[in-house]
């Protein structure tokens, strides 16, 4: 099972569709800010699961503030990350409450920079950047590979998928 991983499209949703149509994946999330641009995606291809949360600029949106998803029974823990209060360096109140939550994969956005990390709790914890407005680097996303009901690999990758960053889980 492959997924993609969206962060802070802010309505420029050009950059979503183009990896949708490259990847093919078997489902979709998006961290927030724009979570109409998630409800558009789903619109635009019925079949394909698409998880969401609300970012900080949703304030009409009926998405939660935060998630925990199971594709193929592997739960995953979804957050914008403004109420976890990150940073450009720590996601630490996120990788926390992944653990609460016993989600060994974290997913955030909210700045707009591409991390991947293990925390010292052992989750692994995510943000894909930014697909429409990046900031310190390319527009990205990410892409997470769940084989035999386990995470097995995540990547960084720019919007012409090409590898940032990867680890085997």
């Amino acid at each position: 099972m492959k997924i993609v991983v969206f962060a802070d499209s802010h309505g420029r949703n050009a950059g979503m569709f183009y990896v949708i149509e490259r990847e093919r994946p078997d489902s979709v999330i998006h961290l927030g800010d724009y979570a109409e641009d998630a409800d558009e995606l789903a619109r635009a291809y019925p079949a394909l699961p698409v998880y969401r949360v609300r970012g900080n600029n949703d304030y009409a949106s009926d998405a939660p503030l935060n998630a925990v998803v199971t594709p193929d029974n592997v739960p995953l823990y979804l957050t914008h990350g403004h109420k976890e209060r990150v940073s450009m360096l720590s996601p630490g109140h996120v990788a926390r409450r992944a653990r609460e939550e016993k989600c060994a994969v974290a997913f955030y956005g909210h700045t707009h920079r591409a991390l991947l990390e293990r925390s010292e709790g052992g989750v692994w914890v995510c943000n894909p950047g930014s697909i429409s407005l990046p900031r310190g680097g390319p527009a990205s996303y990410a892409r997470l590979v769940i084989e035999d009901h386990k995470a097995r690999l995540l990547e960084l990758l720019d919007e012409d998928g090409e590898r940032i960053g990867a680890e085997r889980l």
